[in-house]
């Protein structure tokens, strides 16, 4: 028997840059240590009223429901946190290793972006698992897909969308 519930909140997903290019030109085995550490890093800061929903490879998907949270820049500090958690981890691994495999070289070569967005979901429970379906999932997927390194030079960054912003009462950013 599958359960549906229909609910409105912030959509997050953080997502590693060239985590492809790391693994695909490292050795396997240290490279996942490595990611391991990072994901951890990371999910140390998901907690409630945060709610981790999953991995999809190199990215964490996790949401907000409505209410949860008494303001928006409340948010932006929690995604800062994050930010701040995985570099600091990123330079401690650069700086404490003496290994020269491709994996620790590679090392600096990982960053962080973000991506919220604040809509309708529905999370479907299945058996023991629960996954967040709808357009607004779909459509915060779809922002991991933008040409903001290219436009702009700049690899790790926050991106929000104007529903975001206006729920969060930012105003422009």
């Amino acid at each position: 028997m599958v359960n549906v519930m229909l609910s409105t909140g912030f959509l997050v997903i953080t997502d590693i840059t060239g985590y492809t290019a790391f693994l695909t030109q490292s050795e396997l085995e240290h490279a996942q240590d490595i990611l391991n550490e990072l994901f951890n890093a990371q999910l140390n800061y998901f907690q409630p009223p945060l709610v981790l929903n999953g991995f999809r490879g190199d990215a964490i998907l996790a949401y907000l429901p409505e209410g949860k949270i008494v303001q928006g820049q409340t948010l932006l500090e929690l995604l800062e946190q994050v930010y701040a958690a995985f570099t600091e981890l990123r330079e401690k691994m650069v700086h404490n290793t003496t290994c020269t495999c491709r994996a620790c070289r590679n090392i600096p070569f990982l960053d962080l972006k973000m991506f919220v967005h604040f809509g309708e979901y529905l999370l479907q429970k299945t058996g023991d698992r629960e996954e967040l379906i709808g357009p607004d999932v779909i459509l915060v997927h779809r922002m991991l897909k933008n040409d903001v390194k290219e436009m702009t030079g700049v690899q790790a960054y926050a991106l929000l969308t104007e529903a975001a912003v206006a729920v969060m009462q930012l105003g422009d950013l």
